[in-house]
């Protein structure tokens, strides 16, 4: 791993590192990375959290050979609240989706790393670089953010965000679909009371996913009660004493929480069971990301997934798209629709 002026390339963490740290086999690593069966889930957690503590990063191996081109991935986290080792594991599918589609295409990927938001070197490191295109990772970035970028020389696509008038190509996910999803397995499950645990640090999706929360609450005639609302920090351990503060004077909480993201929905989790709430016997919780933990959480969580692999796929089609013509193209904005997976935290109440 090389770390100089705010830039870090991650080159340096291999399978058998993992292995190493976790105790195991290197064929053991590889079935958790395939999520294949045959791993204990004892095992499978220590996999995952030695992975964690190495910020590996799977799936990503850096050509040397550039006979089209070299693409480069920025990883731009401006605050860390979103943006952080908790959520290496959806950016390396963000990764594994991008090499892919750029060896299809005979492209080299390279990846960069900012944990603060210096625009002026960040700039300064593309222009005076080779590079073909940049794929960039929009999550903390909001719009002013964005039209800046229209100063560097090469074509851009951002990914994990979506704002309509900035003049580039965007891959998103389609939050609109996902939130109904969850919000109609409530409803089949017979939920009247349905609250949100939102993030006190917003992202443009996040603002979206509780926009969408409301619509789909309204379109299924289900009022929501402002004390069923919470705001919570996105960082697991921080998040979890919020929640626990809110909690000591919550009464009469909803049947049903759901929170704007995995990271969110597992300090929720932790902070009811502290308080004695049963999950999801007293309480059914829902997230959005599916990340891997979610199938190892107490109870396995329920939680929308979106295929990052496509999205990555598709951010390269767009560069390869907007490289191979010489005229001025219409820029897209491409959104990529997920898939409620069911798990134990939601309780059917029908017959209650």
């Amino acid at each position: 791993m090389f770390n100089g002026g705010g830039i870090i390339l991650f080159m340096g963490i291999s399978i058998r590192d993992v292995a190493k740290k976790a105790n195991v086999s290197p064929a053991t690593v590889s079935l958790v990375l395939n999520e294949k069966p045959g791993v204990g889930a004892e095992t499978r957690n220590n996999v995952r959290k030695a992975m964690e503590e190495l910020e590996y990063i799977p799936g990503l191996h850096i050509s040397r050979s550039r006979p089209e081109g070299t693409i480069r991935f920025l990883r731009i986290a401006k605050h860390g609240h979103i943006i952080n080792r908790n959520h290496n594991v959806f950016i390396s599918d963000y990764i594994e989706g991008m090499e892919l589609e750029a060896k299809q295409n005979r492209f080299s990927l390279e990846v960069s790393s900012y944990n603060s938001f210096n625009f002026v070197e960040i700039v300064d490191s593309v222009n005076s670089s080779n590079i073909t295109g940049l794929v960039i990772l929009g999550t903390e970035l909001d719009a002013s953010d964005v039209e800046r970028f229209k100063n560097v020389n090469v074509p851009v696509v951002f990914i994990d965000t979506d704002h309509a008038y900035c003049p580039f190509d965007f891959v998103d996910m389609n939050n609109e679909s996902s939130i109904y999803s969850v919000i109609s397995h409530f409803v089949e499950n017979g939920h009247k009371r349905i609250g949100l645990v939102k993030a006190s640090f917003e992202t443009r999706n996040f603002r979206l996913r509780e926009i969408y929360f409301k619509e789909a609450l309204d379109y299924y005639s289900i009022p929501l009660e402002r004390n069923n609302i919470f705001s919570i920090d996105s960082t697991f351990e921080k998040g979890y004493q919020d929640m626990k503060t809110l909690l000591g004077s919550a009464q009469n909480l909803p049947t049903a929480l759901f929170c704007i993201c995995d990271i969110v929905a597992y300090s929720t989790m932790r902070a009811l069971k502290e308080f004695n709430y049963k999950i999801p016997d007293d309480i059914s919780v829902a997230g959005f990301d599916d990340l891997p933990s979610s199938q190892l959480s107490s109870p396995p969580l329920t939680s929308v997934k979106v295929s990052k692999k496509r999205i990555g796929r598709r951010a390269i089609q767009l560069l390869k798209r907007r490289l191979s013509n010489s005229i001025n193209l219409p820029y897209e904005k491409t959104l990529i629709g997920g898939e409620l997976i069911i798990r134990e935290s939601v309780k059917n109440r029908t017959g209650v």
